[in-house]
This record gives structure tokens, sequence and C-alpha cells, in this order.
């Protein structure tokens, strides 16, 4: 259950101008801090000195970003803010939190990350509703990743200011800074207008838990411990990006209730299959000699790469199993979007020009697999795509990673997370294999899609490919004779495919053949004409 603010709440000591009736709930620390600042013109270093910590308070300079975090608020000390303003700030910042988002899985090693100063499902950026504002107001809702809209006022959430689109790091910045005083942006945009000649209690509007009117974050913040818990066994696809992936609140709403609503499940929210019931105990000459190569495997640690002596054994299985799925997607591929655009891919690796030298028509199918298959491949030239055989590649020798990097992989955080549910001794071969096998199938055709709608550049960032606006995850059962459970946005890609039709320069047979003044200036071409041109 979500605290209640009452609890929280005592007598203040009346050494600032403060009344604990201007506390609304769900209130911000950064909203609190803005409500000092107005009636007792109080700025950054006075905050720390009233509440900080004692090692806080005898710094002679207060940086970095942990010191001023709202999340955590690590220099901040809560007797004083109990003593002081009577209300234990801190520590209803601290269950609100946890109670909202603590159940969640943040996706294994998420912590190791820069994301982590305050939360994977929390807003690095100061996000606000203008309406509330108006009122002196600023919830820790609005923070909250999984709301798109103003719980209170179902009006969109905002993160820039709207007249010079300035955007503020959400935790206790330095005055003139961002804002040149309460609630007033450096470039004079005022968020609320204040009149000093009217009684403090006027300025600002009191949010109760009854004002709350959006019906998804109602449900939300009702969860009971059981669909609490049923939540924590999901675990989300770990590049993904929370802030532009608005189905999410759905989707985890809509997985409790699946057992009641499995259509609206099903339909409106994601499809998702589940492994056959007796994976962990297949049967067979294949399986058998996997499993018993793997019983050594030494998981302690709960961690892939400490599979020690063992970890050739494993991460060949993985190339393995990688380079299988990447064959079949590509053979899908051609079978299937591609199939009419085959000659059109040999075009485009043949580096097919006019006599002249003159660029032609590139086929975006072609376009969009070539490019796709020089970055999985990791091949340096697209005219070499077809050329070098598929066992040469780096990328079928090299670490099983998705885009060949090892540090902070997804496939290596899903791993990772299944051993961190199931640290047993023995690790199963065939429930990891199903697993990474269809995290790759997914990643793979998403990629794809990504470069036919030529928007791949702006989703690989930091050398990972985030997820936006689309969903993957998984579903770990309680024990090993479980299903394990994948979910993912059927309209996402089986409907794109089938929907988005792009143009294709040679739409004919015909027109796909090489005519008279066309020539291939594929490196290796241009070598063969050179040396004929000398006989």
């Amino acid at each position: 259950m979500i605290p209640e603010l009452k609890v929280y709440l005592s007598k203040p000591d009346g050494s600032i101008t403060w009344n604990t009736d201007w506390i609304s709930e769900f209130e911000s620390p950064w909203s609190i801090f803005q409500k000092i600042q107005f009636t007792n013109l109080l700025n950054k270093r006075d905050y720390f000195h009233l509440f900080g910590t004692s090692e806080t308070i005898k710094k002679k300079t207060i940086v970095g970003a942990r010191n001023h975090n709202l999340y955590s608020m690590p220099s901040f000390d809560d007797n004083r803010f109990i003593n002081i303003l009577g209300f234990s700030l801190k520590k209803y910042n601290s269950d609100v939190i946890k109670n909202i988002s603590g159940f969640l899985n943040d996706g294994g090693m998420r912590e190791m990350r820069e994301i982590s100063s305050g939360n994977w499902y929390w807003r690095k950026s100061l996000t606000f509703c203008c309406e509330c504002l108006i009122d002196g107001y600023h919830s820790i809702l609005h923070q909250f990743g999984l709301f798109q809209q103003c719980p209170f006022h179902q009006k969109p959430l905002y993160d820039q200011c709207p007249n010079c689109s300035a955007k503020y790091p959400y935790e206790l910045f330095k005055d003139q800074t961002y804002f040149e005083s309460t609630l007033t942006c450096m470039c004079s945009h005022q968020y609320k207008k204040f009149n000093r000649g009217v009684p403090l209690n006027t300025h600002w509007k009191a949010y109760r838990n009854n004002d709350l009117s959006d019906k998804l974050a109602i449900q939300w913040l009702s969860l009971n411990q059981l669909q609490k818990s049923n939540l924590s066994s999901v675990y989300l696809y770990p590049h993904t990006s929370i802030n532009e992936t608005p189905q999410l609140l759905k989707f985890y709403l809509n997985y409790i209730e699946r057992d009641t609503t499995p259509d609206q499940y099903c339909v409106e929210t994601s499809d998702h299959l589940k492994s056959i019931n007796n994976i962990p105990y297949l049967k067979g000459k294949y399986i058998r000699k996997r499993n018993r190569e793997f019983e050594n495997i030494n998981t302690a640690k709960n961690h892939i790469t400490f599979f020690s002596n063992h970890q050739n054994i494993v991460m060949s299985e993985f190339q393995i199993i990688r380079n299988s799925m990447f064959s079949s997607i590509a053979k899908h591929l051609r079978r299937t979007i591609l199939k009419k655009h085959k000659s059109c891919i040999k075009r485009y690796t043949s580096v097919i020009k006019t006599k002249e030298g003159m660029d032609i028509p590139i086929c975006p199918y072609a376009s969009a697999y070539v490019k796709w298959k020089q970055k999985i491949m990791k091949i340096v030239h697209f005219y070499d795509v077809d050329a070098i055989p598929y066992s040469r590649t780096s990328f079928c020798s090299e670490n099983v990673s998705f885009l060949g990097y090892l540090d902070e992989d997804p496939i290596f955080d899903i791993m990772n997370s299944y051993l961190a549910k199931f640290p047993t001794k023995k690790s199963n071969y065939s429930y990891i294999s199903w697993l990474i096998s269809h995290t790759y199938s997914y990643l793979f055709l998403h990629l794809f899609k990504l470069y036919l709608t030529d928007s791949v550049d702006k989703i690989i960032e930091n050398k990972d490919l985030t997820l936006k606006e689309t969903i993957l995850a998984f579903s770990f059962p309680g024990k090993l004779s479980d299903k394990v459970q994948k979910f993912w946005d059927q309209n996402n890609l089986n409907h794109f495919f089938s929907e988005n039709e792009l143009i294709c320069p040679y739409p004919t047979i015909r027109s796909k053949r090489r005519t008279s003044n066309e020539e291939s200036f594929h490196p290796m071409q241009l070598a063969l004409n050179r040396d004929r041109s000398h006989i």
C-alpha cells in the first residue's frame, strides 16, 4: 500500500517559516524545497546547512550529482527534516519510490550503469504538469517513467520550458542556474505567479489521494502484494527506453490480469510465447551431452562471466545458437519480404552504376538488408556482404554479444537475470538456449525494421540496441518446472512487415535486369577489367 502522509508528519520546531498543512500527498522533495525557498528566501547552501548530515555540513563545497540527488537524498539527515519541518521527508520520499517501483526488476546488472543514479524507472530530468505548478505543486508521480500524463489532471507531462525549451535536472540545483527565482525559469517564464500581499496559505493548493483521476495510475498505485510479486517475475529487455515506451504501463497491468482478461492481454498489448513444459528435462543424445558438459559450470556468483574454466564451453554453444538464429532470420527475410528483391540486392552489392559512373536508384529493401547484414556481421565494405564466406567473418567466431560488444550487452543481461533467478549448480542448457534464441530472433528482426525505416542511427546509441515504443520481456517462473514466457509487441514487427510497403525503383523483372548502359563498379570487377586491358 502507498504510505499515508499523516504517518510522516509531526510538529515543526518553528525555526523557519513553515506549516505542515502546505504538504500534499506524493509531493516531491523538489517541490518542498521550492516552497521553503519562497517562504524563507533560502539558497542551495542553506538547504545543506539546515538539513544536511554532519559530514555534509563540514564540507566547504558540496559538489557531485550524488550529493544533489533527490531520489536517494544521501547528503540529507531525515532527523533534521523531522525537527525543522515536522515532516520525515527523506523516509517518505524513499517509501513512496519503493512502493511504486521497488518490486520491478531493473535488468540484472542495471545498478552498475550511469542511469542507476536514481532508478531505471525514474526520470533524470525534472518532469512536470503545468497545471500542478500553477498551484505550486510538483509530484514524485510526475517523475515515474511509466506515467505519461499527470495522474491528477490527465494532462501531458513536460520536461522542458515551454518558452525557451530549457531542461532541468531533477536535483537540488544551484540558484540562478536553471531558475532565477521560485518556479521562474531563467528566461523569465513563470510557472506560477506569486502575490506577496496575500496570506501564504493561499499560495499552495493541497493535493490528496482522492484528487487522482487517471484510472491506470490509480490501478498501479492500488496494486496489492500478490500482484507486485507477480510483476517481480517480469524481466524487461535491459535497453528499453522507459520514457519512450508509452504502452509499458498497460503491458504490466494486463500482465497481472492475464488470468481474468486473457483476450485483452493478448490483443491489446502484446503477444506471448511459452516454452514447453519439459524444456529443462529434454532427452536425447545431443541434449544429454550438452547438459553433462554444463554440469560443472560454476554459477555460484550467478553471473555468466564467472563460468571460469568452462566458459569456453558456454561461449561456443551460445555462438552456435546466435549464428544459427541469424542465418535462419536472413533466410526468412529473403523468402518473405525480400522475395521480389533478390535481384535488387545483387545490383546493390555489385555496385551497379551507369558506364559514366553515375549513381542509379537503390532499392530500399536491398539497402536495408545489406546494411543490416553488414552491421551484424561487422563487414567493413557493403559490397563484400555476399562475397565473404560467413565462416570467415569475425561475427561467426567472436563473443556472443548481439552487436559485438561484450560490455553491457543485452544478451548477457538477460542470461545473468536468469541465473540470478535460478542460481542452480547445474545450469540447464535447454532453458538458457531457448531464452537467448528467442532474444536473438526478436533483436535481429527489430534491427532489420530499423534499417528499413532508415531510423537505425537514432536507435543504436552507445553501442547498444535501445528499444523505443516496443516491448520485449520475459517472465521467469517460480520454479524450473514451470514455463518461461516471452512477450513482444505483435504489431511492432508482424504488422509492420505486412502493411508497410516501400517503393522499389525496379518493380518488374525486366527493369531489374542490367541494361547496356550499366556496369559493375565493384572493386574486384574493376581490378579484373584493368588486368584484361593489359592483355
